[in-house]
């Protein structure tokens, strides 16, 4: 599979266009395995115009936009940034291990950040962005959420819905930080209790419906969990130390101390959010 990396720039000289040329336009070919849509080929396009006095420049990936900058005194030069960002993400593309499901947003400070298994691969000013959807400057996680999404959308992986910029923040905040995430999923969640208290579980330990912990069909016993309720808000840890549930449709089995803080004790099924944040 080829892997285009294209730049357009209405701004340039005859000699700037040839040196892009030669940096820029043909950084090798490449066969790139993602998991999803394997016949698609990425391409990446640095693009920068003029509209009245302002000079913007744009990103984007396979037509979507991933982001924009309008030329000021904090973004100098917002032509070349575009080429730095594009150059930088394609180098990332161009990886034969990248999985756009394992592309998640983060921070860095005041800085949003892209990361990939933990690792950071890019970082740069959320101010320096244009947000024209919003009235307000978004912060640097939202940003950051924004672009992953398009780069998910833009490559057909599973797009990351807006509550897990609240588990980003408590990630960040509250646990090892997001740095240690290596999924994210949805769907109905149950609790266990009553019959199954003080009988082993899969790990070997004694099930005890006080504690933090969860019930989970394949994942490594051991992993940690960050769970949200969508419809509370209300969010906890919980570590995986038991098989399940066996009922379909259902993703999960909480104990009963964890389905207390998500305040789903009395409804016995809410609809979650699950983060996984590695094992201890």
């Amino acid at each position: 599979m080829k892997v285009q990396f294209k730049l357009k720039r209405t701004l340039l000289t005859v000699a700037a266009s040839v040196a892009l040329a030669t940096s820029f336009i043909c950084l090798g070919q490449k066969a790139m395995a993602t998991a999803t849509l394997p016949d698609i080929d990425p391409e990446i396009i640095a693009n920068s115009w003029q509209e009245q006095d302002d000079t913007f420049a744009s990103v984007t990936l396979n037509g979507k936009e991933i982001l924009k900058f309008k030329e000021s005194a904090n973004c100098p030069n917002a032509g070349q940034k575009a080429e730095e960002i594009a150059a930088k993400l394609n180098e990332l593309l161009l990886d034969d291990k990248f999985d756009a499901e394992r592309l998640f947003p983060s921070r860095a400070g005041d800085l949003a950040a892209l990361k990939v298994d933990g690792e950071t691969v890019l970082k740069l000013s959320a101010t320096d962005i244009v947000d024209s959807d919003q009235s307000e400057p978004s912060s640097a996680l939202t940003m950051s959420w924004r672009m992953v999404n398009t780069i998910r959308n833009a490559l057909g992986a599973t797009q990351l819905p807006q509550s897990f910029l609240k588990f980003s923040e408590l990630a960040l905040h509250d646990i090892r930080g997001l740095g240690q995430a290596a999924g994210h999923f949805s769907g109905a969640a149950s609790w266990y209790g009553g019959y199954f208290n003080g009988r082993k579980t899969a790990d070997g330990t004694i099930y005890d419906e006080r504690n933090m912990t969860a019930a989970h069909r394949s994942l490594p016993l051991g992993t940690k969990l960050l769970v949200m309720n969508r419809r509370t808000g209300d969010s906890c840890v919980v570590k995986v130390n038991d098989r399940g549930p066996y009922i379909d449709g259902r993703i999960i089995d909480l104990s009963k101390a964890a389905a207390r803080q998500l305040n789903m004790v009395g409804c016995g099924v809410a609809t979650v959010d699950c983060l996984v944040l590695g094992k201890d």
